[in-house]
């Protein structure tokens, strides 16, 4: 967030100028701030606030980033009281920024800062936003992006740091934060036992926002956030999930994420209204988030007897190492069931909505947010795109026969985590029969948790990981660190009209790619 050095000192004045019985009182709101879900002319914010006695009115104030604290506020929304049965956590949608609200007139694009209070007397810590430009000007774009965040991983280490991917990716300076699923892991296996009941679920997210480098990224800057399977259970599908435990875990995840839940798509075969947004950032930006959980149909695992390469054509699946892990040929019954057209990853509703807005969108960079990636990399597919084989072509084929991805004049960017590395690569129907580029798709991550490369091996050995990196290598792989926490970047140059997508380390420096060495960043447009 961007301050002149006499906002600074306006700032800390204002702080001195506050009794001290308030900063003590500050510790009822126990878990910082958060924005989320910003457009041109609002944003949702969030705390939580624990009463210390009697529970009594919240309110919210906001100013211009450069009035912080002390100009003319420009909304002021009394919220209800905080109550147990919300785990005392508030939201407010503030609405209303863009003009008719302060004698200032400003403007889509501008940046605010928020606090909430009780009364004179409590005090949360101070919140920064910045609302989308207008959806008709040229603007300068930056997203930061991350996902798995398992906050149980015990002492910091390689594999469970302290979040630091989160406080290289908040230095960044990014417009806009996307926290990319698997915000907590309900289910890790460090736990004693799962996540169950709605306490148990808000727990986890309490737990999580005990990093600072969390709590600080949720204060400095907005975010768009998903909610991927371990907000609820490992690799759930919506159609077959425990309806109550889906329920508690959405319920959390609405109560502690800044997420607006006003004006969701309804579609009665999901386990709950999927979460798909979109929003413009200037004229040439927009941003489509995906809810790939809550419609999805069951997964195949079963029906193709845990098979760890079906979609490889025979010739590879006989070819070294691969004939270490696989039978010479697929099933019959696993074949049609990965390329059964009645299942879904959207369902009919979102899928509707998200084609209608991919073709009606003028923006040059469509940026899909997407909890598991589309791209094609054989190995395992069931929790992902490649296991819905169908609907996956029919969307593939919807970009490129509507001409939506042909880098110069449209590019539609896939931003995934889920996969606990660096992947990089093109997006095509099939390596082998239909190669043409239909989409970009950049897998980053993870914050904290273990890496692709430690799973692999630690659940089928060193030779499978030889295996995985040769199918990547056949996919063509562009860029790829299967051992490496990390955050992704988009950042769009209004001038240039070219976005950088950028692969950086937790620790600082650009990812490389194992074998090449070569940055993981790629420019496009």
């Amino acid at each position: 967030m961007r301050r002149s050095f006499l906002v600074l000192f306006a700032l800390a004045a204002s702080m001195l100028a506050v009794p001290a019985t308030s900063l003590a009182a500050s510790a009822d709101f126990t878990h910082g701030v958060a924005s989320g879900d910003v457009t041109q002319n609002s944003a949702v914010l969030w705390t939580r606030a624990v009463p210390i006695g009697p529970a009594v009115n919240v309110t919210v104030d906001v100013w211009l980033e450069e009035e912080c604290l002390t100009g003319q506020k420009v909304f002021k929304s009394k919220v209800k009281k905080p109550l147990a049965e919300n785990d005392y956590t508030v939201k407010i949608d503030a609405v209303g920024l863009q003009q008719g609200n302060s004698p200032h007139g400003f403007d889509a694009g501008t940046e605010y800062c928020y606090r909430f209070r009780r009364g004179g007397e409590a005090f949360s810590p101070v919140g920064h936003f910045k609302t989308a430009p207008a959806a008709d000007s040229a603007a300068d774009v930056k997203a930061v992006y991350d996902g798995d965040q398992d906050s149980t991983g015990g002492s910091p280490g390689p594999f469970h740091g302290p979040y630091t991917a989160l406080g290289a990716a908040n230095l960044a300076n990014g417009d806009f934060y996307v926290a990319n699923g698997d915000n907590i892991y309900s289910d890790s296996h460090h736990r004693t036992a799962p996540a169950v009941t709605l306490d148990e679920y808000r727990d986890t997210y309490k737990e999580a926002l005990t990093f600072t480098d969390l709590t600080d990224i949720r204060a400095a800057r907005s975010q768009y956030a998903l909610m991927d399977d371990h907000e609820v259970q490992n690799d759930y599908d919506g159609q077959t999930v425990s309806p109550a435990r889906y329920a508690a875990g959405r319920e959390a995840f609405l109560e502690y994420m800044p997420v607006r839940e006003t004006g969701l798509l309804h579609d009665p075969s999901c386990a709950g209204d999927p979460l798909y947004r979109t929003v413009k950032w200037g004229s040439d930006v927009e941003v489509f988030v995906l809810d790939t959980r809550s419609c999805r149909s069951g997964d195949v695992e079963a029906a193709c007897s845990g098979d760890l390469g079906p979609t490889l054509p025979p010739a590879i699946r006989g070819a070294f190492p691969f004939n270490l892990f696989l039978a010479p040929t697929v099933s019959p019954a696993c074949t049609a069931a990965i390329n059964d057209p009645t299942r879904t990853v959207l369902g009919p509703v979102q899928k509707a909505a998200f084609k209608n807005d991919l073709l009606n969108s003028d923006a040059k960079f469509k940026l899909i947010q997407n909890e598991y990636s589309i791209m094609q990399f054989h190995a395992r597919p069931y929790d992902r795109w490649e296991g819905y084989a169908a609907e996956r072509s029919e969307i593939i084929d919807f970009i490129g026969n509507n001409n939506l991805h042909d880098v110069t004049t449209s590019n539609v960017v896939f931003m995934t985590t889920d996969h606990h590395a660096t992947m990089q690569n093109e997006v095509f129907k099939d390596r082998f029969t239909a190669p043409a580029t239909r989409g970009e798709e950049f897998v980053t991550g993870p914050v904290a948790t273990d890496t692709l490369q430690a799973e692999t091996i630690a659940g089928f050995g060193p030779l499978a990981l030889a295996a995985l990196q040769a199918i990547m290598n056949l996919d063509g792989m562009n860029c790829r660190h299967l051992d490496q926490q990390s955050w992704g970047e988009v950042a769009y140059n209004s001038t240039t009209t070219q976005a950088t997508v950028t692969s950086w380390k937790d620790t600082g420096g650009v990812v490389q790619d194992q074998f090449t060495l070569a940055p993981c960043t790629r420019t496009l447009g």
